[in-house]
């Protein structure tokens, strides 16, 4: 109990950010929160870097309103020929999501060689994000210290802008073998803002573990569900939870939410085919197995459905997975590894797992089999968060709780 009070302690001051030591650029409006002093030399670069960054992007203009009339501002095909382009011309980029292989990744993996062996380097690396944004990051690395200038870019009224610009040194750094470079600004003490440390993938990861990772893999993630952190199979789904794993792959099935609001105390009840229905289109689960793992009534046929709320919230800033290699078995089925990337700890591998899928002949597929092989050794805490218990959850919004 003193475990889960303290996680919902940090998850309160994490989500309520009011006076925070930091900046979201991703809120800022053009020309709000420039920091230095115009008139001096370095004042004078960064203006021509936000000007050389807003005439990059007039280049890729054609793109951007084409994607845009199409709605497809959001697409990862926008994001990849924007990637290509700034290639095109010269520069180390890929997008912030880390789904596509890095352009020009040479110029990253020296400027990291060079910081490791404390030379002097110079890098300039762009991350592409939707609607055509970016933020240029300018580093700059001597005797094993890294500093950096960020420029972030938003398109305002059909014009490209610079409209935040940051510098820091790197409070710490490190190139990993897996060629991850993660970055961490320093934050002080009781900093209730967006996590300081950032990351990018360097060295390129196979094209195939990236189409498998879209499809069987990131629908999923790590976020409120267990699919990827315990051990289960066909015979024994063990620690599943199954009201988590049913509101995901319910967007999944149906691209959109559950259609029952959320709010503290919720409690509805799902007819039973439709409940069902959607754990079976991905796994080969009967209906005996979910009443034994969910809480069914046979007099209505129905399931208890108890949405999470502020008590069991997971911590913001959790990992994503990436697919790092994948094998076709004799059954028919895919073995994937996957691993969880989390750059709030500057972890490449927080957790790794080998998740089996069953792909199926009308395109779709079921999840079959995950065995955990391996956690990270200085993992120093779990960011999922179990849904609360019946005892839990009766003291947080039972008939008599706060009485």
């Amino acid at each position: 109990m003193k475990r889960r009070n303290l996680l919902l302690l940090m998850t309160v001051l994490l989500l309520c950010s009011g006076c925070s030591a930091g900046y979201d650029e991703s809120t800022a409006e053009p020309g709000e929160a420039v920091e230095g002093s115009p008139g001096n030399a370095q004042e004078q670069k960064k203006d021509g870097t936000a000007e050389e960054t807003e005439a990059l992007a007039e280049g890729y203009r054609d793109l951007y309103e084409e994607a845009e009339e199409d709605g497809r501002e959001d697409s990862l095909e926008l994001k990849q020929a924007v990637v290509d382009y700034l290639g095109g011309e010269g520069y180390a980029a890929s997008d912030r999501d880390d789904q596509i292989n890095m352009v020009n990744y040479q110029q990253a993996e020296e400027f990291c060689r060079k910081a490791q062996k404390k030379e002097a380097a110079e890098l300039t690396l762009f991350s592409v994000l939707d609607e055509g944004k970016l933020i240029r990051y300018d580093m700059e690395t001597r005797d094993g210290r890294i500093n950096v200038v960020l420029n972030s870019l938003q398109w305002k009224d059909g014009v490209p802008q610079v409209f935040y610009t940051h510098e820091f040194e790197a409070h710490t750094w490190e190139y990993t073998d897996k060629g991850y470079l993660f970055v961490e600004e320093y934050q002080p003490a009781g900093y209730d803002g967006p996590p300081g440390r950032i990351g990018f993938r360097i060295t390129p990861l196979d094209q195939r573990c990236r189409e498998l990772n879209r499809k069987y893999v990131l629908p999923v993630g790590y976020t409120r569900n267990n699919l990827l952190i315990t051990d289960w199979n066909e015979a024994d789904y063990g620690g599943l939870d199954i009201y988590d794993l049913y509101e995901i792959l319910y967007r999944m099935k149906y691209g959109k939410e559950v259609p029952y609001e959320t709010y503290e105390g919720a409690e509805y009840e799902i007819p039973g085919g439709e409940f069902e229905e959607v754990l079976q289109t991905y796994f080969q689960i009967d209906s005996r197995t979910i009443r034994e793992k969910a809480v069914y009534h046979p007099d209505s046929g129905t399931y208890r459905y108890r949405p999470r709320g502020l008590h069991d919230a997971e911590l913001p800033y959790g990992p994503y997975p990436e697919v790092t290699a994948w094998e076709e078995l004799d059954d028919g089925t895919v073995r994937l590894t996957v691993e969880a990337v989390w750059e709030r700890k500057g972890l490449d591998c927080a957790v790794q797992s080998e998740l089996v899928v069953r792909p199926l002949e009308n395109g779709g597929f079921q999840y079959v089999s995950n065995h955990v092989s391996g956690w990270d050794e200085d993992l120093e805490f779990v960011w999922y968060s179990p849904r609360l218990t019946d005892e839990e959850w009766d003291t947080w919004y039972g008939e008599h709780a706060g009485s």
